[in-house]
């Protein structure tokens, strides 16, 4: 089962904050309303007890007056009081207040009562002495229900105080506990192992770095580790292929050096076997064949340390016109030496096709990519061919092989430095980037096309010396001494 990363825990923090804050809110909504309703209920109350009140005082001026429009007063309080009482049993939430209410409006319905039984009696209502002590007690009992009521109400509002007060301060704990994990998390989760991903790239820099252990791939903080571990499992790659690359370049000037020291006995041994065929040619028919073949395979040696000696030296780019197909030959010369009897190695460059190209620099692209061809096809036979056409204001060549050719996901990657697919220590992986850039330097385009077990073409458009020279007409002049430096 795949642990959460950081984005699932953020979000579900979020969310349980969420919820908690949520449920706070309901709560304390659900509390301010019901203490809201509890104070207008206490009002209302009040508003019964003072209407009691009012009765109770009509009834002791009735009595000590005598008078039939106090009475008549009277009996209106009673029947507001219960009106009252009436619209207000429904809202009561607390059961002894309920209990009271009941009470209450039984005792209004028999003081409402003992008031007719009085109004009924003839003659002062101090005739019907009964009837007035059992008015008395129940008004007394109206009063002491009227005021429980009203206290078990006022009860309620502080009771539902208390649980807001205590609503509040379980929220503010349950919200202190999420802030604390948040912190915790951000802390172990986030902070820790950015930490630890600061130590690693300064241990990079310094050379020091061990591999970081992975617990959870899925994590996107681990994930980073990941990176770290497989930029620097590359860079330890890159770093053997450049001590690589400078064995080559010493090597390169090791042979330069080689190169020059050859010519010397080799002008002496084509120089002897002219004046040996000039002193002794004619005589021996076996003798004149040998020494043909001494000065031939003499001049071809002369002709590879040449272009050892010429690419061998440094130049600055120098474009001008010259004939393709004198390039290829000599590229065709220099790997010769490096060509399996088993790889066969054939041109096409029609004779009169020239460009404007710096030759120590194409040819040395056209030499990777033939050895690129030799290696892709090894230790199997195969055919390296060769190939240009005009096409429109461009030059098209191809060099192909039928070797074993490359899969898509290689094929995008072929062009980019230090890449490789051989072993460690078999190959710098620049060989075919050095040819992008001499390809684009020449202000051309290199593309690549391969099949598996098919082979590989690389298609190479160089511009006419036309189309570069009507480019170079049509090109806006400019004061800017920089202008076109990135050409």
């Amino acid at each position: 089962m795949l642990k959460p990363n950081i984005r699932q825990k953020i979000v579900f923090g979020i969310a349980i904050f969420t919820i908690c804050f949520g449920c706070i809110a309901v709560l304390s909504f659900t509390n301010i309303d019901q203490l809201e309703h509890e104070v207008q209920l206490v009002e209302r109350t009040d508003d019964l007890s003072n209407l009691i009140l009012e009765a109770r005082r009509v009834e002791k001026n009735f009595f000590l007056y005598n008078d039939p429009a106090l009475f008549t007063q009277g009996v209106r309080y009673v029947d507001e009081a219960a009106s009252v009482l009436d619209a207000i049993m429904p809202e009561m939430k607390n059961a002894p207040a309920r209990a009271h209410g009941a009470t209450l409006a039984t005792d209004l319905r028999e003081y409402r009562t003992l008031l007719d039984r009085i109004d009924r009696t003839p003659g002062s209502a101090s005739q019907d002495r009964e009837a007035a002590q059992l008015l008395r007690e129940a008004g007394q009992r109206l009063v002491e229900h009227s005021r429980a009521v009203t206290r078990l109400e006022r009860q309620s509002i502080l009771d539902i105080n208390r649980e807001l007060r205590t609503t509040l301060v379980v929220s503010m704990g349950v919200i202190a506990a999420v802030m604390l994990s948040l912190v915790l998390f951000v802390s172990s989760g986030i902070l820790r192992p950015l930490r630890r991903v600061q130590v690693a790239t300064r241990n990079i820099a310094q050379g020091t770095f061990a591999p970081l252990p992975i617990r959870n791939d899925h994590d996107e903080v681990q994930q980073v580790f990941v990176a770290l571990n497989s930029m620097v499992e590359q860079l330890e790659k890159r770093q053997i292929q450049l001590v690589q690359a400078q064995k080559l370049s010493s090597i390169g000037t090791l042979s330069s050096g080689i190169a020059h020291q050859l010519n010397n006995p080799l002008n002496n041994i084509s120089t002897s076997c002219q004046l040996l065929m000039e002193n002794e040619g004619g005589k021996d028919a076996f003798a004149d064949r040998m020494m043909r073949n001494i000065e031939q395979e003499t001049l071809r040696a002369r002709d590879i340390v040449k272009g050892l000696l010429e690419f061998s030296r440094h130049q600055d780019f120098a474009p001008s016109p010259f004939p393709l197909s004198a390039v290829v030959r000599s590229a065709m010369r220099l790997v010769s030496s490096q060509l399996p009897s088993n790889i066969a190695l054939t041109s096409d460059i029609p004779d009169d096709l020239l460009l404007r190209i710096d030759q120590q620099r194409l040819q040395e692209a056209f030499i990777n990519l033939i050895l690129n061809a030799v290696q892709a096809i090894e230790p199997d036979e195969g055919h390296i061919r060769i190939r240009a056409e005009r096409e429109q204001h461009h030059a098209l060549i191809t060099v192909e092989d039928d070797g074993s050719g490359m899969d898509a996901r290689t094929l995008e990657r072929i062009f980019d430095p230090f890449f490789s697919t051989k072993e460690v220590g078999q190959g710098t992986g620049l060989g075919l980037f050095i040819v992008y850039g001499i390809v684009e330097k020449h202000l051309g385009r290199i593309d690549a096309e391969s099949t598996p077990g098919k082979g590989t073409t690389f298609s190479i458009r160089l511009p006419l010396p036309e189309a570069v020279e009507g480019a170079a007409e049509n090109a806006p002049t400019t004061s800017d001494p920089h202008a076109g430096a990135g050409a």
